[in-house]
């Protein structure tokens, strides 16, 4: 009768425990990569659903710009004419200020940098879209500022110098919209620009005061 102590029992067993050691690590091994590319295509789901939010959020505020647009400009010609009569000397008891500013959001875009989903975005895409955002914060103060400029004009007489500031703040405004609307239109609708950009009205004179 042939007898293995503990020793060669274990010799004899080497390759059988071996292989079934290998298979262990190589089952560890493929649950956590199934598990990492699971994660993986979740967060890039999870980008891809945040910036389909972002431009669905930016087309609604070039909508919004679509309508505020004009009317920030009709603003401004009934301040120009209010301007003119006073000029004039003429006695004007109330002044007819009427307009629809934008009403902007940017909740999609600040989700999306809080829970870290533009980090799996294009790098380029991000950084046009931020620079938006900036510009899009940036008229909305100058907007805050100018609801502020029209509550006071309200519960007073009108007075030159007061529409003239007040046609200044508009004319910023005016041209912070155009500013908004080319990048709305870079980023959203880039096969609409034009082959020969136009002559950039941003920064330009203000009406003559």
């Amino acid at each position: 009768m042939n007898r293995q102590g503990p020793r060669g029992l274990l010799q004899a067993k080497a390759p059988e425990l071996l292989l079934e050691a290998f298979f262990v690590v190589f089952a560890v091994l493929v649950a956590l990569g199934v598990d990492e590319w699971n994660e993986s295509r979740d967060l890039r789901e999870k980008a891809e659903t945040a910036r389909a939010a972002v431009l669905s959020e930016l087309e609604g505020n070039w909508e919004e710009l679509k309508v505020g647009g004009p009317s920030t400009v009709e603003m401004m010609e009934s301040v120009t004419a209010t301007v003119q009569r006073l000029r004039r000397g003429e006695a004007v008891t109330q002044a007819d200020i009427q307009g629809v500013l934008p009403d902007f959001s940017d909740a999609a875009w600040e989700t999306a940098r809080v829970t870290g989903a533009v980090a799996r975005m294009d790098y380029d895409w991000v950084l046009r879209t931020a620079r938006l955002y900036q510009t899009q914060e940036l008229t909305l103060g100058l907007q805050r500022d100018l609801l502020g400029t029209i509550g006071g004009l309200a519960v007073r007489a009108p007075e030159l110098e007061r529409f003239l500031d007040f046609r200044g703040q508009l004319a910023i405004l005016t041209m912070l919209h155009q500013e908004l609307d080319r990048k709305y239109m870079e980023l959203l609708a880039p096969d609409s620009l034009p082959s020969t950009p136009p002559p950039d009205s941003v920064g330009g004179a203000l009406p003559d005061q």
